[in-house]
């Protein structure tokens, strides 16, 4: 994980947001809900790695729910990198100006953060290369319904950020939305299971049939070839292969092509995107996120942990599983 940061070092932020070294740069992360001065353990490892060459500060998410900003271990100041769960927008906001009060800025401003958090705000830029969708904001049975009239073929259901994959058949896959009767179902299991989780509105996204590479373990959801990429200061920093680890990445150069035309059209700092293969062979994405937010998935933690696995040449990457590299700009 160490070499992630070493990357970043070596990366310029856009925007809005200047700093002449990227060592200047402190990363604020969830602490234990038992023990505040300790990092929340599943952020453990990063918090580790980030350390070694940066101010590395903790704060509590509960006392956040309340709104008292509780910060521990070392002080921090000026752009900081947040890494923890994720937020509803009007917390984020609220987390950034109390931030800002202390002289702490976040990497990814509250508006940055909405755009690429809630699918709305992502979806007219990159609509072409994305499923269909129609979305209402009442996040309500009968509104989710009325999506659904004069739609036809099998969609998927979620809110403005997350789907409850894991229930595929229960509470996220409609096989035919013009089933009333199914649709319904399928709609009121999700409105019902996400309760006050349930981010924006509920969004219907046609389904896409994607290239398989099995089942999930535990849920037993269909897994497809899919990709989660990082994009930090306008460069790709990783891709790797959501599902299966230690599988090798390899796209064409017009693959690559259409990567970094994604990556051109981001106006934010610290974004992923999630890419899937069709059956056909096409790319498309899946979905965008803030990159404070984002897992990293499977294999991109052997990136941090094994500096020899990063490569800085492009037309070297379908000999790794995943890759990160500092000379991929606009």
């Amino acid at each position: 994980m160490v070499d992630v940061f070493r990357i970043l070092d070596r990366s310029e932020p856009m925007g809005s947001i200047l700093v002449k070294d990227m060592c200047d740069v402190s990363f604020l992360f969830c602490n234990h809900p038992l023990y505040p001065k300790r990092v929340d353990e599943d952020y453990e490892e990063e918090y580790q790695a980030a350390g070694l060459d940066h101010a590395c500060a903790l704060f509590s998410y509960e006392d956040l729910e309340m709104g008292k900003l509780s910060l521990y271990g070392e002080e921090i100041s000026g752009l900081t990198i947040y890494r923890g769960w994720m937020m509803k927008p009007d917390r984020y906001r609220m987390f950034y100006d109390k931030l800002k009060d202390k002289g702490i800025i976040l990497i990814n401003t509250p508006e940055e953060y909405e755009r690429y958090h809630l699918l709305p705000g992502w979806y007219d830029d990159f609509r072409k290369d994305t499923a269909e969708s129609v979305w209402e904001a009442q996040g309500t049975v009968d509104s989710a319904l009325s999506l659904a009239n004069g739609l036809e073929g099998a969609y998927i259901v979620k809110d403005y950020v997350k789907s409850r994959k894991h229930e595929w058949y229960d509470a996220c896959f409609i096989r035919d939305i013009s089933d009333k009767t199914d649709a319904e179902r399928v709609i009121r299991n999700f409105v019902e299971r996400q309760d006050s989780s349930l981010v924006g509105g509920v969004v219907l996204r046609k389904f896409e049939r994607l290239r398989p590479v099995g089942f999930h373990e535990k849920s037993g959801m269909p897994i497809s070839e899919e990709y989660r990429i990082f994009v930090f200061a306008g460069r790709v920093l990783i891709i790797d292969d959501y599902w299966q680890e230690n599988k090798k990445v390899q796209f064409t150069d017009e693959e690559y092509q259409w990567i970094e035309g994604m990556v051109n059209k981001l106006r934010s700092n610290f974004v992923t995107i999630n890419i899937a293969r069709r059956e056909d062979g096409s790319l498309i994405i899946m979905e965008l996120g803030d990159g404070q937010v984002s897992d990293f998935s499977r294999s991109s933690l052997r990136i941090f942990t094994e500096p020899s696995a990063r490569i800085d040449n492009m037309s070297d990457v379908n000999e790794r599983s995943a890759y990160a590299f500092s000379d991929y700009s606009k």
